[in-house]
């Protein structure tokens, strides 16, 4: 039987994501902590980390639609932002360059 047929695994994972969406809720972050620590507990990571996805869209877009205006937003986080982006660009950039040294993994 798959794990996530069983009853009691689903309820755990339903109260696994009321909690943590309860935490969020309160004080506005701790979603994935909370959810990939107690669904850790039951089932792999990948799997844990998959379940996350939606949900963690979700009440991010929720609390980004409900929070401050976005023109004082980006002004305040454009620049990191910014460069969070070119720095992921320049790693996968650098990644995908031929490693002169030969070395062999």
């Amino acid at each position: 039987m798959d794990l996530l047929h069983s009853l009691p695994t689903l309820g755990a994972i339903l109260g696994t994501f009321l909690l943590a969406g309860l935490v969020k809720g309160v004080i506005g972050l701790g979603l994935p902590t909370i959810a990939m620590g107690l669904l850790g507990t039951l089932m792999p990571p990948a799997e844990a980390a998959a379940l996350l996805v939606l949900p963690s869209l979700v009440t991010n877009f929720w609390q980004f639609m409900d929070g401050p205006a976005l023109p004082p937003l980006l002004r305040r986080l454009g620049p990191m932002l910014t460069a969070v982006a070119l720095g992921t660009l320049a790693g996968v950039w650098a990644g995908l360059l031929p490693s002169g040294g030969g070395a062999t993994a």
